[in-house]
């Protein structure tokens, strides 16, 4: 087969602008250019971008019905039930909205179906044989739920309300949800298709929390700092394979700093079983060596223990594989 290169020639000019900015050198700067980043701006955005560049939330669509929503779960002390998926994407995903609602005292649970004997995704069996027992009132899912229609019609006819947060593509219809976050919605006009679920899980709490402050909650609680969380963000958005661009790279960027400054208990001891103690994680260790060994738990057994190994706190439980999460 016939292989024809085509190089590249990027705007002199440009190419000089961004070297002198940046103070790198041209190699750098043209390959910047040539990437369509083009203008001083950009370069400085895409080399030294920190979560406060990440794109405002609350513009997308349903954000609003869902932070109000939780607000009066919260307010109400309702039972709230996290439906996630047996992947990184979902178990990070699980894990990030579950330990932020602990931290803050809500009443929640949280489960992972059983890849073998129930599929992927939210079902109507989850109603009938852990919701409707356990006294649920809201229920959120996670990384799954924009095709589970009749999961959410059996909700809506047992009194649950349901908020899917999802980033898979959608039907022509939508659930009849309280509200679905998914910025791939047609309406939705955010341009932040490229997230992750754990990604639209973490924004999520960006606009919750912005509302219970705005509501006075935190003068009774401390404000929980978001970027505790970003290890996992980034666990789950490079595990999931999706774009590391835009919010993705700001989001990345902020976790992988967070993983090598100082990982959080599951994390390190999973770095001790698989003896990478080099000085760097970077994004092929997560993806070559610690999500296919949390990915491996939902194909084993029940991806409920890689929720349970991200939330331990006792490093001798994370160590031994029988860490609980703190319910």
């Amino acid at each position: 087969m016939h292989k024809q290169w085509v190089i590249h020639k990027p705007d002199i000019d440009k190419v000089k602008t961004i070297a002198r900015h940046l103070n790198c050198s041209p190699i750098i700067a043209t390959i910047l250019s040539n990437r369509k980043i083009e203008s001083t701006q950009s370069a400085t955005d895409f080399l030294f971008s920190s979560l406060k560049n990440l794109t405002a939330p609350f513009v997308m669509k349903d954000m609003d019905l869902a932070v109000e929503r939780i607000e009066h779960a919260l307010i109400g002390h309702e039972k709230i039930l996290i439906i996630g998926d047996y992947d990184v994407d979902g178990v990070t995903a699980t894990a990030i909205l579950f330990s932020f609602f602990k931290k803050i005292g809500a009443n929640v649970l949280y489960y992972i179906p059983h890849r073998i004997d129930e599929g992927y995704g939210f079902s109507s069996h989850h109603i009938h044989k852990i919701a409707i027992p356990k006294g649920i009132k809201l229920l959120i899912t996670v990384d799954n739920g924009s095709s589970s229609h009749n999961a959410v019609e059996a909700a809506n006819r047992a009194g649950i309300d349901v908020i899917i947060t999802d980033h898979h593509r959608l039907s022509e219809s939508l659930p009849k949800a309280l509200a679905v976050v998914n910025p791939k919605r047609k309406d939705c006009e955010a341009n932040l298709e490229y997230l992750a679920g754990v990604g639209v899980a973490f924004y999520l709490l960006i606009c919750l929390r912005k509302r219970l402050r705005e509501k006075g909650f935190w003068h009774r609680k401390k404000e929980p700092n978001l970027k505790a969380w970003c290890d996992l963000v980034a666990l789950g958005t490079i595990a999931d394979m999706v774009p590391l661009i835009s919010d993705n790279r700001i989001l990345t960027r902020s976790g992988l700093a967070l993983i090598n400054a100082t990982p959080r208990t599951g994390l390190l001891a999973m770095l001790k079983s698989l003896k990478i103690d080099k000085p760097s994680i970077n994004s092929d260790d997560i993806a070559f060596r610690l999500a296919p060994r949390l990915n491996a738990a939902g194909r084993m057994q029940t991806a409920a223990k890689a929720v349970e190994l991200l939330l331990a706190y006792h490093p001798a439980a994370a160590a031994s594989g029988k860490s609980k999460s703190p319910q």
